[in-house]
């Protein structure tokens, strides 16, 4: 089956819109007079629902004349790469720390791109976790555990 580009954003900002709400709804939406934490995720899934329904249906008038496929075989493997490195990063940054969650997403997102040598790699590795480290933890202060041995 071939979706193009504006059937699948339409679907997107639909599903995403419609977690937003599901979430948000839990939190109480509150009263006109003292909104509640839960109102503004389901305003904006409301919001991004509607942008979606739109999208749908402007794509559906164009119909079949710009069914093109919204990416090619090849784009697949650095989408799945990509979201494989996010889901390594939100799986190990608990019980290993910040560095090494970090080091195994610029690792495993190295594999996205085409050629790049282990210099590269390692270079990258050392700028982005040195500007992360110093903008989260030390900029912001945030409690952020370094390493899970006690850094």
């Amino acid at each position: 089956m071939t979706i193009d580009s504006d059937r699948l954003a339409g679907l997107l900002f639909i599903l995403i819109g419609f977690a937003a709400i599901a979430l948000g709804w839990s939190y109480g939406l509150g009263t006109m007079n003292q909104l509640g934490s839960g109102a503004m995720p389901v305003l904006v899934g409301a919001a991004l629902c509607g942008l979606g329904i739109a999208q749908l249906l402007r794509a559906t008038r164009q119909g079949k004349a710009s069914l093109v496929p919204a990416f090619d075989r090849s784009d697949l493997r650095p989408l799945l790469v990509i979201l494989g490195a996010v889901l390594a990063f939100a799986v190990l940054i608990l019980p290993t720390g910040l560095v090494p969650a970090l080091a195994a997403l610029i690792a495993i997102a190295w594999f996205a791109q085409a050629g790049g040598t282990r210099l590269e790699l390692a270079g990258a590795m050392v700028v982005v976790i040195v500007v992360i480290v110093a903008i989260f933890k030390y900029g912001l202060g945030l409690p952020l555990r370094l390493f899970a041995w006690g850094f």
